[in-house]
């Protein structure tokens, strides 16, 4: 008869010791690891911004600090000025106290295309136009925005400002933005607002998962050439973990909350929901006495898109970007024409539109702003 065999009591709370320490040092390591990656990013010749210019909004899931001062960086060359006033939207530097009183107003909406990326606030459409119209420019566009802010903005602002002018971008990847919960950010995690619609193709605002961490913690401290082991040091306890371990929380949290049918669905059709959207606005600008306007600004040479005469009858129709693509014989000729270029050799530094597109824009809608309303199309 063989022996019996026997293991220590300790075994198992010796196992469990293990696994315990062990995925607790791999997730350190994951942290280092993607701290690292945060750290080398603000260390390079980088795009972003500098400076404390945007927070953590409730509705907005992120927006401008209100009278914020800061810069735009490019690779390759100086930054660019960036300046709110004190409602949060872009004015040229020196306005940051400003009061808007000089009508015609002209609130525009939208994302980086009207914000103006890698532009000076006073080249962009906005101020363009408003100078156009001896007029004062209400820039509410801001980098990464899709619909949902939009919307947002406008049931905010234009019964606020009961402006004379409605700008509305229309780019097909605004209704994207719309149906999904993250903002597309370097590092970190920033849940938006998102779009849902019923049968009946009533839109509802879903406001942001939970609280974004980035905004609040010290990365701008680091945004600077130093490097070393100490810095690095500072960063990953300052910056780097306290962000990852709240972002990874938060996600597992909101996964489990999504599963158990806490959130409403997405929005599942986008030219149904831009009908919608664009539609409210429109119905919004004319309520409050503005003329609203549609502006199609889109990828260079983009022929696929949904027709902005479907969306409303009540609104100036302006197809900018065909004008832009009108001035290029390709692609190329495009890129070199209306993005941005830096150094000798020029290298392309950022695709947005440059000065000269954006004056292009503001000519078109001034355009079609002076026809009577009853030749609109």
């Amino acid at each position: 008869m063989g022996r019996r065999l026997t293991f220590p009591r300790l075994t198992l709370g010796y196992v469990a010791f293990t696994v315990t320490v062990g995925t607790a040092g791999a997730y350190a390591a994951t942290l280092v690891y993607r701290s690292r990656q945060a750290y080398a990013f603000l260390k390079s010749d980088h795009r972003g911004f500098r400076g404390r210019l945007h927070r953590y909004d409730p509705e907005l899931g992120y927006s401008a600090v209100p009278g914020a001062s800061g810069y735009q960086l490019l690779p390759g060359g100086a930054p660019q000025p960036v300046s709110y006033d004190r409602e949060g939207l872009r004015v040229p530097p020196g306005q940051e106290t400003r009061v808007p009183h000089k009508r015609p107003f002209v609130l525009t909406l939208g994302c980086s295309y009207t914000f103006g990326d890698a532009t000076l606030a006073e080249d962009t459409y906005a101020e363009v136009l408003a100078r156009r119209l001896d007029g004062t420019a209400l820039n509410a566009g801001k980098s990464g925005y899709g619909l949902a802010q939009m919307l947002v903005l406008a049931r905010r602002l234009i019964p606020r400002y009961q402006p004379d002018v409605v700008v509305i971008q229309f780019s097909p990847w605004l209704a994207r933005r719309a149906m999904s919960s993250f903002a597309n950010v370097t590092f970190g995690v920033v849940p938006v607002p998102y779009l849902t619609q019923d049968p009946e193709g009533r839109v509802t605002v879903v406001p942001p998962a939970f609280p974004a961490a980035l905004f609040g913690l010290p990365f701008a401290r680091f945004d600077r050439p130093d490097r070393g082991p100490g810095e690095f040091l500072s960063f990953f306890f300052q910056a780097g973990a306290p962000l990852l371990v709240h972002d990874d929380l938060e996600t597992v949290r909101y996964r489990l909350r999504r599963r158990a049918g806490r959130f409403p669905p997405h929005a599942p059709d986008p030219e149904r929901l831009n009908r919608a959207v664009y539609g409210e606005i429109v119905r919004l600008a004319r309520e409050q006495g503005a003329r609203p306007v549609i502006l199609r600004l889109s990828h260079p040479l983009e022929i696929h898109y949904q027709a902005m005469r479907e969306l409303s009858s009540e609104a100036v129709l302006v197809d900018a970007h065909t004008a832009l693509d009108t001035h290029a014989t390709d692609y190329e000729d495009y890129q070199r024409q209306f993005a941005h270029w830096r150094g000798s050799p020029a290298v392309l530094v950022d695709p947005h539109p440059n000065a000269e597109a954006h004056q292009i824009i503001a000519r078109q809608i001034a355009r079609a702003l002076r026809q009577p309303e009853a030749a609109r199309p």
